[in-house]
């Protein structure tokens, strides 16, 4: 089911390559809505974020917060993410630890530079995983949001582009810890909201040191929880 899945996504992300490719699709154009591309594509919607993610990872497509997502070029960027290895536990440690040498900056910068609409916005995105039903129901899309937030409020514009480029196949996904612990995922995840929540006050609060440790042991603690599946 998992290698069928990954077909399709690779299956969608190739024919939109193709709409890109031929200007049908322009750069600078919003790509259609999922709703659209579901039914264009008869796929699920998990099957259509992860071709976009695929899409996003080889620099074709970028997202705007709060506007959609855009075709960003015709060309695949040479650095790319290998989205079919993110399944991977190596894999997955590889990509945390190439995080922490941006985040971790990101997080101290937000909360030197303070821009209260940015940080306003981060509290905003923490909220909405608040409650851990909500946060259960769609974890890799609160997750990608809270770590946008605060590139964004980093006020540095090449962290939220480097964090769109990689895309949301940087955050590990959940489903990777229900198939190992089942009974683990609730409890997973409101560690995770416990660790945003202590990064989102610390950059609230103007702490840069704190903000900046509060990301590294976020990421870390990520860093430990996959290790300790291997």
């Amino acid at each position: 089911m998992k290698s069928r899945h990954r077909s399709l996504s690779s299956r969608v992300a190739l024919e939109m390559t193709e709409k890109i490719s031929s200007g049908e699709y322009a750069v600078g154009d919003q790509i259609p809505v999922e709703s659209q591309l579901m039914l264009s594509y008869n796929v699920s919607r998990s099957v259509v974020r992860e071709a976009i993610a695929l899409l996003r990872s080889e620099g074709l497509l970028l997202s705007r917060q709060g506007k959609g997502v855009f075709v960003a070029s015709k060309e695949k960027s040479v650095l790319k993410i290998n989205a079919d290895k993110l399944g991977e536990i190596t894999e997955i440690i590889d990509i945390l630890e190439l995080r922490l040498g941006v985040e971790v900056e990101s997080a101290g910068l937000a909360a030197a530079r303070q821009d209260k609409t940015a940080i306003a916005h981060v509290l905003s995105v923490l909220e909405k995983a608040e409650n851990i039903d909500d946060f259960v129901r769609n974890p890799r899309q609160l997750d990608f949001d809270f770590h946008m937030a605060i590139a964004l409020a980093s006020g540095n514009s090449y962290m939220p582009k480097f964090l769109d480029f990689i895309g949301m196949v940087i955050i590990p996904p959940s489903q990777l810890i229900h198939n190992w612990q089942p009974m683990l995922s609730r409890d997973y995840l409101s560690r995770m909201h416990d660790e945003h929540k202590n990064i989102a006050e610390a950059i609230n609060k103007g702490d840069i040191e704190a903000s900046r440790q509060a990301m590294r042991l976020h990421l870390t603690e990520s860093l430990k929880r996959y290790k300790a599946l291997r």
